[in-house]
């Protein structure tokens, strides 16, 4: 029996922690994570892997800021 996953699979040469909690951070903020949990969850990561907690925030940040900067342009419209 097969089964699927649904992680991305480390295929890129330049794949690391970083870039792990970076992807996370964005598809949390994709899903409306509140700010507060993603503050928690980086906060807690941070003692073990700070790597991937840098990571998570820089990309939970810039996914609100494009999806606040698209929201501006379509008001705009």
């Amino acid at each position: 029996m097969t089964t699927m996953t649904f992680a991305p699979a480390a295929t890129e040469p330049g794949d690391n922690a970083y870039n792990a909690g970076y992807t996370d951070g964005e598809l949390d903020a994709a899903t409306k994570l509140p700010a507060a949990m993603a503050t928690t969850r980086a906060s807690l990561a941070d003692q073990y892997d700070p790597l991937w907690a840098q990571g998570y925030a820089d990309g939970y940040l810039d996914e609100i800021q494009r999806n606040h900067a698209y929201s501006q342009k379509e008001q705009a419209a």
